[in-house]
């Protein structure tokens, strides 16, 4: 299995926050990881290229919110593979937020200092709120998203 590494040694004074020398983006896993496939490598690129893009988005947004940015790049490395890679949005108030929409289905994850917030829709009425803690709800709509993704 290949990583990613972000080196976010030059954004120290924009975070306003201890940096790191280095942050790992690689999958959790109790499991070691079997040989990986060219899929998975690929997966693994793209998800990094995602956060180096977020990151660089960051940089030109002063507003946004070091923790609510910290937390979103924490919520993609931890989906799955099969999910494509979201529209990614920082809203005026600093908040960061992933949103997938794809055949009248809509997620959208915020992200905040704080807090968080979760919203989902479809075509057949069902539309909710809820937080990332709602682990049944928002399982339900990742695997929807993610199953529609793959046409």
């Amino acid at each position: 299995m290949s990583m990613g590494v972000l080196d976010p040694s030059s954004i120290g004074q924009w975070l306003s926050l201890p940096v790191v020398s280095q942050i790992l983006i690689a999958p959790l896993s109790d499991q070691p990881e079997p040989g990986a496939t060219l899929g998975q490598e690929r997966f693994y690129i793209d998800r990094a290229e995602l956060v180096r893009q977020i990151v660089d988005r960051a940089l030109r947004a002063p507003s946004v919110q070091p923790s609510a940015l910290a937390r979103l790049v924490n919520w993609l490395a931890n989906l799955p593979a099969s999910l494509p890679n979201p529209f990614i949005a920082i809203g005026d108030d600093g908040s960061v937020s992933s949103e997938w929409d794809i055949s009248d289905r809509s997620l959208h994850v915020t992200f905040f200092d704080d807090g968080d917030e979760v919203y989902f829709s479809n075509p057949d009425g069902d539309e909710w709120e809820a937080t990332t803690d709602a682990v049944d709800k928002v399982s339900a709509a990742i695997r929807t998203i993610a199953v529609l993704a793959q046409g």
